[in-house]
């Protein structure tokens, strides 16, 4: 027979019964649905972070992040992964979301924008090119750097750097030059970044705000906004855990302060209109 400790043989049992139901209660569960899960794109790993930080010092709900390609994320959340938030760094992957109704419908928002920029490892002596808005001078380097080696760009199959970049190479009539041969493909923007920056790759194609949080790195050039369609990086909230909290969140990463981390990261940030 189950017979209690000799420290608990003065208390009352009611009491110890009701302290093991309070422990148990929905109580204590409140504070895990509070709890706030966002599925960010892998470029704004950083900001996220930090504005997270900040929001959990104010409100003193905990925030979990899960950051990939917006790809990768976007496919989670189609398979039932518990996010109450979904930053992308394409439309497309918006798009998908909002065909299978899975997005709250009002919350979703372009909140910043980016620039696709040519990198080279930090010692590399290749010219900085400045604005690339033909394929000559680009034509040049990958002739020289290129010839036993690959150009770093993300995935064009499905991450949104990939795409782009893909879009600008097309125009830049450098697509079919670059062969599969000489391209290594990162998973995401951030695996990008690391083949250049570990000297893995001589060149690479990436976010503007990730080479400026690279330090092994250097950018080489700026690809022109025509290039490409815009690197417009959207918020919504995921239909089935849209709580309050999310609600409050989304209202956060508008604020004066997130906008200043934006700005200090390399971003451009959208006005509400």
């Amino acid at each position: 027979m189950f017979k209690l400790s000799n420290k608990f043989n003065h208390i009352p049992l009611i009491y110890i019964i009701f302290f093991l139901l309070l422990k148990t209660s929905p109580i204590a569960a409140e504070s895990i649905d509070n709890n706030l899960l966002i599925y960010n794109a892998a470029s704004t790993s950083d900001i996220i972070k930090t504005i997270s930080k900040e929001w959990e010092i104010i409100y003193s709900i905990k925030v979990r992040t899960s950051s990939g390609s917006s790809s990768s994320l976007a496919k989670q959340i189609i398979r039932g992964a518990p996010a109450n938030i979904y930053i992308s760094a394409s439309w497309l992957w918006i798009e998908e979301l909002k065909k299978k109704k899975l997005i709250m419908p009002g919350t979703v928002k372009p909140i910043f924008e980016n620039k696709l920029v040519l990198i080279a490892p930090k010692n590399s002596t290749i010219n900085d090119l400045g604005i690339i808005v033909n394929g000559n001078q680009l034509a040049k380097i990958i002739d020289e750097y290129l010839i036993n080696s690959r150009i770093s760009i993300a995935d064009p199959t499905h991450v949104p750097a990939g795409l782009y970049t893909k879009q600008a190479l097309i125009k830049l009539d450098l697509w079919k030059k670059l062969n599969r041969k000489n391209m290594a493909w990162g998973g995401d923007v951030r695996r990008t970044l690391k083949f250049v920056a570990l000297g893995n790759s001589p060149l690479g194609i990436v976010y503007y705000t990730d080479a400026l949080a690279e330090k092994n790195v250097k950018i080489i050039g700026i690809f022109s906004s025509e290039l490409h369609s815009p690197i417009q990086y959207w918020v919504t909230s995921i239909k089935k855990n849209n709580t309050k909290e999310t609600i409050k969140f989304l209202s956060f990463l508008e604020s004066p302060y997130s906008n200043d981390i934006y700005l200090k990261h390399g971003f451009s940030v959208i006005e509400s209109k």
